[in-house]
């Protein structure tokens, strides 16, 4: 296997480069989760809106925490979270899979219940401040479960692959890189998003 120093900027970036496989699978999976899901809810919008009853949830916890306290809940959700789909590719690539077409889905649904309440511009504005962050982050740490999937498929298949390497590799760049602007992302969402949809709700 190639090896990575991931800490340095080049490599982090020829390992991305390396990855441009996965990434466009996890890309496309997304798109057209989200559009199934925005598809769906026009057809059967009460099962849509059933869906995100646990958003409805999540806002009501949000309400009784401070703006800092928010910032890492929603930072701690999304690393946990990106951790685990990248660790649990191992699994045949089954898990990030899953996990990204659930939140495509979720997303579709999502757009078209904001839409049929606000406008176009309300909705870029709750989602694309942070989302330019935080969902390429989300989608390459499903790239390298995907990746580490490949590579247990192998093994299985008799080639010669190292998976603690892979692993280790896919980990090291999650800290490095991906786990920093997940927090970017939680800033932006909870300071500036906020604050854009503060702004466009008076509108």
């Amino acid at each position: 296997m190639k090896m990575y120093d991931v800490g340095n900027k080049e490599q982090a970036l020829q390992y991305l480069k390396d990855l441009r496989k996965e990434i466009g699978i996890v890309s496309l999976l997304f798109l057209l989760s989200a559009a199934i899901g925005y598809v769906v809810a026009i057809m059967h919008p009460e099962m849509a809106m059933q869906s995100l009853e646990e958003l409805e949830g999540l806002v009501d916890l949000l309400k009784n925490l401070s703006p800092i306290e928010i910032m890492f809940l929603i930072f701690l959700n999304n690393s946990i979270k990106s951790l685990f789909i990248l660790v649990l590719g191992v699994f045949f690539g089954v898990v990030p899979l899953l996990f990204i077409a659930y939140n495509g889905y979720f997303l579709g649904i999502f757009s078209y219940k904001i839409l049929m309440e606000q406008s176009l511009l309300y909705l870029a504005g709750g989602l694309l401040p942070h989302g330019i962050i935080e969902i390429p982050m989300v989608v390459i740490s499903a790239a390298v479960g995907i990746r580490l999937g490949l590579k247990v498929i192998a093994a299985f298949k008799g080639e010669s692959v190292s998976l603690k390497e892979e692993m280790l590799t896919g980990i090291k760049f999650f800290f490095y890189w991906v786990m920093p602007l997940l927090f970017i992302a939680a800033v932006v969402e909870t300071f500036i998003t906020s604050a854009i949809i503060g702004v466009l709700s008076q509108l």
